[in-house]
């Protein structure tokens, strides 16, 4: 009999201190458990705000990310960052879009392999698989997809987007026609692997010396280059970067690696210090199709030729 009473008294507590939690706070607990549900670990959470349209209400969390990001690069970076959500029509339910970056990370892996088989390990993929997804596994994904626009009214396209950053060096027309082969080579894969269908992906040929001992530890070299950006000649530029030939070769290359997986893929375009010795933008025919762009070229890429670059910044 105490027994039951106690029982009673401490549900009669939990009420009382559930009823006190304002609905926010709710809401808040509902996406938390959510999150550790569907990934396995404790989420951050943040810009908890309620939401409203002609029908729904909800809660959104403009940021969600793991706990295990805490002190590391992806913290930061909001390129792994999701959004929560609880809704509140039908009680509080709570879903997310963490799953994307999954989805994301999936892409880039599937990529890396063949990436550094043409281009060597100084690369990063930063890959935005588009659209509503029903799986983590880019693999799984592309199929789920390609079956939906088969059989489907209004299936979701496999569609890519996103660049691939390569570090090396372009001071000549040979070097430039080197990656413009291993452009077309990586096209190749894309199509192999049914993955090429709708892409909007750039392809940047940036300086590996940016990485050295001496040019990442001198605030002096990095302002002269920014300070510069865009448009300092490119004889300027190399004249900066020379000055680090050799501690580049004498540079560990696991720094190398670790420099160039730090850079904030969320703001990648803002890290190369202006220097792009290379650049173009590869769409496919049916993205150009679906999204009406009717200044751009089709072309199918059966030809190494196909490849034009928009930017040659290694040219006097």
């Amino acid at each position: 009999m105490k027994k039951i009473r106690l029982l009673s008294i401490l549900g009669m507590i939990i009420l009382l201190f559930t009823g006190c939690l304002s609905e926010s706070d709710r809401a808040e607990r509902v996406l938390q458990k959510h999150l550790k549900d569907r990934y396995g670990e404790e989420f951050v959470i943040y810009g908890m705000g309620k939401r409203a349209g002609n029908v729904r209400r909800w809660y959104e969390a403009a940021v969600v990310y793991p706990k295990s990001y805490i002190g590391t690069r992806k913290e930061n970076d909001n390129y792994y960052w999701g959004k929560g959500f609880v809704e509140l029509n039908d009680g509080m339910k709570g879903g997310d879009t963490y799953g994307k970056v999954l989805l994301n990370e999936s892409a880039n892996e599937f990529y890396g392999k063949k990436l550094k088989e043409l281009f060597g390990e100084n690369y990063l993929a930063v890959i935005d698989v588009k659209g509503p997804y029903s799986n983590r596994d880019f693999e799984k994904e592309m199929e789920s997809r390609r079956i939906s626009l088969e059989k489907e009214l209004g299936g979701i396209p496999p569609e890519i987007a996103g660049g691939i950053y390569i570090f090396g060096r372009v001071e000549n027309d040979k070097d430039r026609e080197w990656y413009r082969k291993q452009i077309y080579e990586f096209i190749q894969f894309m199509k192999e692997t049914g993955t090429f269908e709708y892409v909007d992906l750039n392809f940047t040929i940036s300086d590996e010396r940016i990485f050295s001992d001496e040019f990442y530890s001198s605030p002096k070299l990095q302002f002269d280059m920014k300070k510069f950006g865009n448009y300092i000649e490119p004889e300027g530029r190399k004249v900066i970067l020379n000055k680090t030939n050799k501690s580049y070769k004498n540079t560990d290359k696991k720094n190398i690696l670790d420099r160039i997986n730090s850079l904030n893929k969320g703001n990648i375009d803002s890290e190369f210090y202006g220097i792009y010795w290379l650049y173009t933008k590869i769409y496919s025919p049916k993205y150009i199709e679906s999204h009406k762009l009717k200044n751009e070229i089709k072309k199918e890429y059966n030809s190494v030729f196909d490849i034009d670059f928009s930017v040659e910044g290694y040219k006097n």
